[in-house]
């Protein structure tokens, strides 16, 4: 029997497409399903030239694969979900470096001491004022009359600050400071009827102190001429 030209290309065509349809189906093996895909080979020559150029086919290479128990996906930066990417983020912008909040709580500390600190001396300076007029007596410790070191000693103890008794033994407490370094409140110590520290004041600023003078209580300048070639030197007690 003779097939014409036509008819011997859908023939060949029918064939082909059957034996690849047979050859991608699964094959049952004792009781389970193979995991395995058969390579199928496809023939070359002139008549399936032809069928590739009527059905328009591209071959592609076809390869074997089998699934492994042992093999574990492995998840890139670049296949992350979304989802847990923005969770990150938003973790991230939650947490507070411990080194930033330990600072932040130090700078509030010293800011909280320093307000403590200048209250204290403002304190002290308006006490120290407030015994303006009061008469010098010698060996003097109250309201009735002071002599320096009396009056230091007052002063600071209303401060809940303790001082000992005399202007030689002030001048060894605290911490000793330069001239340009005085602030308010710090003690003040001059060289007057006898060597070393036998005076002493509260420095009150702007140049100015407070002291128990022959007298009685009141503010010179550090500049006055009988104090000023008297100066010994400063300590802060506070």
């Amino acid at each position: 029997m003779l097939i014409s030209s036509s008819g011997r290309m859908w023939l060949g065509s029918t064939v082909l497409a059957g034996l690849m349809l047979a050859g991608s189906l699964s094959v049952p093996a004792a009781g389970k399903i193979a995991a395995k895909t058969t390579l199928i080979s496809i023939p070359t020559g002139p008549y399936t030239n032809i069928v590739r150029t009527q059905l328009q086919w591209h071959t592609a290479s076809l390869t074997s694969s089998q699934d492994s128990n042992d093999s574990k996906p492995v998840l890139s930066a670049s296949s992350t979900p979304n989802n847990v990417t923005k969770s990150a983020d938003k973790l991230q912008s939650r947490v507070v470096p411990v080194s930033a909040a330990r600072s932040k709580a130090i700078q509030v500390a010293a800011a909280s001491q320093k307000q403590v600190s200048r209250s204290v001396t403002s304190q002290l300076i308006n006490n120290a004022l407030s015994l303006q007029g009061v008469p010098y007596r010698f060996g003097g410790t109250s309201r009735n009359g002071f002599d320096c070191s009396g009056f230091t000693q007052y002063v600071y103890r209303s401060s809940n600050t303790s001082l000992p008794r005399t202007a030689a033994e002030q001048f060894r407490t605290g911490t000793g400071i330069s001239r340009g370094q005085l602030q308010a409140g710090d003690l003040v110590f001059f060289s007057t009827y006898a060597s070393g520290a036998s005076h002493v004041g509260i420095y009150i600023g702007g140049g100015r102190f407070v002291h128990a003078s022959n007298k009685g209580i009141r503010v010179t300048s550090l500049s006055d001429n009988y104090y000023a070639s008297r100066y010994l030197g400063a300590r802060r007690v506070n």
